[in-house]
């Protein structure tokens, strides 16, 4: 009886590979599918190539080329744009083939994604803050790129991961540093320094430090805190004698306002023409 049932099951498989070899009426062939996603992509036309491979691996799930079209779909919905479609095509790839050889291609290309995510055509031309926006897919970012670091040290794809990973990790800090100063401006000193004491800890040789030791100093002026306030100046000028918050004589001259954070909504969007430069939003 097993005999039987694994004869069947077989034959099963068989006429199954048969059949997703063989096109049917209307359905082009699994090369000419292949070819044309080819064609597409030289052309740029990387929407339609999409639409090619989608359709292979639709109709030939298990065909010669079923492999290497779903590897070429993350470049094609990247290049497309379409980041969410890319990163879900590369998660796709690494389930299915764990051991093939360009699954570091794959997770680089997940993080990838995620990087150009969440950098959007309209915040790339307006002049906002990137500190004051959701890191969310940047934070996704990081820890794809940390994965091709961990899995892949050797990876042809470390160097660009890595840089990414810092000015990643830059912003990060920028954003803590971007709180800091909420709070400074809204005189919760305690929260201020337990910002910039994250930073300092947590994000070491980031631009941001600077600004936070300077912070910190201000902040344990204001909570009159002397020592402290000394220690953190004396740590300042040692580590960073040209920072713009200390003067000739050495003291702190601290301006605890942002960029873009007094500005009004209508003044950001027009290019500072309209609207109050000193409107809280």
């Amino acid at each position: 009886m097993s005999r039987l049932l694994r004869f069947t099951t077989i034959l099963t498989l068989a006429l199954l590979a048969a059949c997703s070899s063989s096109p049917k009426k209307g359905q082009m062939a699994e090369k000419e599918y292949y070819e044309a996603a080819q064609k597409s992509m030289k052309s740029g036309n990387f929407m339609a190539a999409s639409d090619h491979l989608e359709a292979l691996e639709s109709h030939f799930p298990v065909g010669r080329y079923t492999e290497q079209a779903q590897l070429e779909l993350i470049y094609a919905k990247f290049r497309h744009a379409d980041h969410a479609g890319a990163s879900a095509a590369a998660d796709r790839f690494i389930r299915l083939h764990p051991g093939h050889a360009q699954v570091d291609y794959a997770i680089y290309m997940k993080g990838l994604a995620a990087y150009e995510g969440d950098r959007d055509v309209f915040l790339r031309i307006m002049p906002i803050n990137t500190a004051a926006r959701d890191l969310a897919s940047s934070r996704e970012a990081f820890q794809e790129f940390s994965e091709l670091l961990r899995r892949f040290p050797d990876s042809q794809y470390v160097p660009d991961a890595r840089a990414r990973m810092i000015h990643i990790r830059n912003q990060m800090a920028d954003q803590e540093l971007h709180a800091a100063r909420f709070y400074a401006k809204r005189k919760a000193y305690v929260s201020c320094l337990n910002r910039t004491r994250w930073i300092i800890e947590n994000y070491p040789g980031t631009p941001a430090v600077p600004d936070a030791l300077a912070l910190q100093v201000w902040a344990y002026g204001k909570l009159g805190i002397k020592d402290l306030a000394e220690q953190q100046l004396a740590l300042l000028r040692s580590n960073y004698p040209e920072h713009k918050s200390i003067d000739k004589l050495g003291q702190l001259t601290i301006d605890i306002g942002a960029h873009n954070e007094d500005r009004s909504w209508l003044n950001i969007l027009s290019f500072g023409l309209l609207g109050k430069a000193d409107a809280t939003n």
